[in-house]
């Protein structure tokens, strides 16, 4: 058996005897009979303590058919027992490593993040896709009833992100928006206006990949199938807390496979007495404890903020709604190169000078078609376009470009702010690597458009 397979070993008995938070005799006697039988020796335990769990049952599933998976199994239910007890705690973990090692109809796996990235609640249930799978959210709202009684039955707190949001939505936007503000009282009234609308727009697939990988860095989730993903415990890697998630899958049979994970996990206990959360929110009161309190946190909290870009030339402002900021110590002209970078998409601007005098007459040609573009925008801004500065001027165009990439910079609080400044690409052209879908613009009414969609966009398109 190689050194990682006994390092992985190591660490998963580690997180099974830690979890019900009681050391016990007849744990230690059963510990060292597995550190015998595997040969781990202190290097072995020293090196698993900078393993995370889900990286260990990732080595032992990927061990194949010749590895310890089905021994490594039975030793852990012996371990379980060896106190003649299973807390629930401890058969979470025993659930987790049972449906990883022995999957029997299940597909799942497991999940390791930094605990301070996302936390919530062990025994949390969270209801997980990356992209709307229509049979699956018919059948959970269909059976929602069912499926939270089951888990909850068990000690699980089922979390459907749609009921929550459709409660955002009934509530009466004046109480919801006082609450919000209470809740952060520095936020502005446009802030918690928009902190209001993201709140009450939010998809699970939205929180999936704008939250859960964007903001908290969950990179496993950025193409997940329809699951639940269950917080099983926390756990050290190094000094770090970790907290490690079991994700399930489920389809529009949704209520069969929760029913058969329930009777599974149920087998397990020593004790039929379980302490259930029974609270649900009802009209006019809201929870602000556990995924609740996560999730308002997430907005509320302006920091890591994947917003969008509002572009107000009539007040000549640019605005970053989700963060309730805008970007300050910038002139027209700066303001009118970051919009005209904007619609230039992934084109960008490029003033390279040409490498061979045969490609200088389109060099040139690329150049005025820029300036006659920045040259409209900057009237939008209020400016007198024949008064604009001349970009082709690298004199001109450096000291525009360093001061908009400074003050773009100290925007606080986005995330991925590279995304939001002025980058070169591979052909030397300046881009902003901003999806079309971030950028909106104010042109004729209150609110603003896509920017892709407006007759800003469609004007620079005919020069």
């Amino acid at each position: 058996m190689q050194k990682k397979h006994r390092t992985a070993i190591a660490r998963i008995f580690a997180d099974l005897i830690k979890a019900d938070r009681i050391i016990d005799s007849d744990e230690m006697e059963c510990w060292q009979r597995i550190c015998a039988k595997y040969a781990i020796d202190s290097d072995i335990k020293t090196d698993a303590l900078s393993m995370s769990f889900a990286e260990a049952l990732h080595i032992i599933c990927s061990s194949g058919a010749n590895g310890p998976g089905g021994e490594l199994l039975a030793d852990c239910r012996a371990m379980t027992v060896s106190d003649g007890f299973c807390a629930h705690s401890e058969a979470l973990v025993m659930i987790t490593l049972m449906l990883t090692l022995e999957p029997g109809g299940f597909n799942a796996d497991v999940i390791s993040i930094p605990r301070a990235n996302f936390n919530i609640d062990i025994a949390t249930a969270l209801y997980i896709e990356s992209d709307f799978d229509p049979d699956t959210n018919r059948a959970i709202a269909q059976s929602y009833r069912t499926i939270f009684k089951e888990l909850q039955l068990a000690g699980f707190h089922f979390v459907y992100l749609p009921n929550i949001i459709e409660h955002y939505r009934r509530t009466r936007s004046e109480l919801f928006r006082n609450i919000l503000s209470f809740l952060a009282p520095a936020v502005s009234s446009e802030g918690i206006d928009n902190i209001y609308r993201s709140l009450t727009r939010m998809t699970t697939a939205g929180f999936c990949k704008d939250i859960l990988c964007n903001k908290c860095g969950i990179t496993d989730l950025r193409r997940t199938y329809p699951a639940l993903l269950i917080k099983i415990g926390n756990s050290y890697v190094g000094e770090d807390e970790y907290a490690n998630y079991l994700r399930i899958e489920v389809d529009s049979d949704v209520v069969a496979d929760v029913q058969r994970f329930v009777d599974l996990f149920s087998r397990m206990l020593s004790s039929d007495v379980l302490v259930v959360n029974a609270s649900e929110e009802k009209d006019g009161q809201f929870h602000f404890h556990g995924f609740y309190k996560q999730l308002l946190d997430i907005f509320l909290v302006r920091r890591n903020i994947r917003s969008t870009v509002v572009i107000d030339p009539y007040k000549e402002e640019i605005l970053f709604p989700e963060l309730d900021a805008r970007a300050a110590g910038l002139h027209r002209r700066e303001k009118a190169l970051y919009t005209l970078m904007l619609c230039q998409g992934a084109e960008g601007v490029n003033f390279s000078q040409p490498r061979t005098s045969g490609q200088l007459d389109r060099h040139n040609r690329r150049t005025d078609r820029v300036c006659r573009r920045y040259n409209m925008v900057y009237g939008l801004f209020g400016g007198d376009e024949g008064a604009a500065p001349d970009l082709s001027q690298g004199n001109i165009r450096g000291p525009i470009f360093s001061i908009l990439k400074k003050r773009i910079a100290a925007v606080h609080g986005l995330y991925n702010p590279a995304d939001y400044n002025l980058s070169k690409n591979h052909a030397g052209a300046f881009v902003v690597n901003l999806e079309p879908e971030m950028v909106f613009i104010k042109e004729n009414g209150p609110q603003p458009v896509p920017l892709a969609e407006s007759e800003l966009f469609r004007r620079l398109s005919l020069i």
